[in-house]
C-alpha cells in the first residue's frame, strides 16, 4: 500500500517581493517541491522565480484554485497526494489557510490521512494584533464584515457591546477599495472610547501600524488607505 504523501503549507510574502520576509531554510524547503497548489498560478511563478527555484517552469507543476469552488477538479491534486506526492500549498500572501480557501485542501488532506507540515512565515493577521497593543489573549477574527448597510450596523452595535463586556479584540481585513468606506462606518458607529488600530502595508516600506481612541482618529487626519492592504482591530487597551 502506497503511503499518502505530504502537503507543505508554504508561507509567501505579504508585500510581493519582500522575499527576506520568508526564512531561508522555508525557501530551501520550497526549491525541493515541484507540484504546487495556488491561487493565482501567475503569482506562485513570480514567487517561485524569485526565490530561484532550481527547475524550469516546464519541469513544475502548478494547480491553480478555484477561488469560488476550491475542491474542484480536486482529484488533480488529491491523487497525486495519495499516491506519495510532496505537494507545496502557496497562498496569494502571507501564510496558508488563514481568510484562504487552503484550508478546504488542508481538511481534506488530513481526511485521506496525508501528512501536513505548517512552515513559519509572515502572516498580516498576527502580526498586526502583535502590534496593535490590543488584547491578544482573547479576539476574535472575522475575515470580512458585511456588505449591506444595515447588516454591518448590526455586526459593529455587536461588537462594541462585546468590547465593553468582555475586553475582547476584533479583527477583520477588508476588499482594499472599501477601506476608507469601513473607517468612516466604524467612527460614526462605535463609541468614542474604543480603540481601533490600523496595521497597513505590514512588512513592507510603506507599513503604518497606529492605535489610538475612535475619538482620536477622528481629530486625526484621515490615514491613506485606498486600495492598501489593511487589517482593521478593535478592543480596548489592556
Amino acid at each position: 500500500m502506497i503511503q499518502s504523501g505530504t502537503l507543505h503549507l508554504f508561507p509567501c510574502p505579504i508585500i510581493d517581493g519582500e522575499i527576506s520576509t520568508i526564512p531561508e531554510s522555508v525557501i530551501k524547503a520550497i526549491r525541493k517541491i515541484d507540484f504546487f497548489i495556488a491561487e493565482r498560478a501567475k503569482t506562485a511563478r513570480r514567487f517561485l522565480k524569485q526565490i530561484e527555484h532550481p527547475l524550469s517552469f516546464d519541469q513544475i507543476e502548478i494547480f491553480e484554485l478555484d477561488k469560488k469552488n476550491p475542491l474542484e477538479d480536486k482529484d488533480d491534486w488529491l491523487t497525486p497526494l495519495m499516491s506519495g506526492k510532496e505537494i507545496g500549498l502557496l497562498s496569494e500572501a502571507g501564510t496558508p489557510c488563514i481568510a484562504d480557501p487552503g484550508e478546504k485542501i488542508t481538511s481534506w488532506a488530513h481526511q485521506i490521512g496525508a501528512k501536513v507540515k505548517p512552515y513559519v512565515g509572515p502572516n498580516s493577521i498576527l502580526l498586526a494584533l502583535i502590534a496593535s497593543g490590543l488584547n491578544g489573549e482573547q479576539f476574535h477574527f472575522h475575515t470580512y464584515l458585511p456588505i449591506h448597510q444595515n447588516e454591518i450596523n448590526k455586526a459593529l452595535k455587536s461588537i462594541g457591546t462585546d468590547i465593553q463586556k468582555n475586553g475582547t479584540s476584533h479583527i477583520f481585513i477588508e476588499t482594499p477599495y472599501r477601506n476608507l468606506k469601513t473607517f468612516d462606518t466604524i467612527l460614526k458607529s462605535l463609541p468614542s472610547s474604543i480603540y481601533l488600530c490600523i496595521a497597513t502595508d505590514i512588512t513592507g516600506a510603506y507599513e503604518i501600524i497606529k492605535t489610538q481612541t475612535l475619538k482620536d482618529w477622528k481629530a486625526s487626519r484621515k490615514p491613506d488607505l485606498h486600495k492598501r492592504p489593511t487589517v482593521f482591530i478593535l478592543g480596548v487597551m489592556q
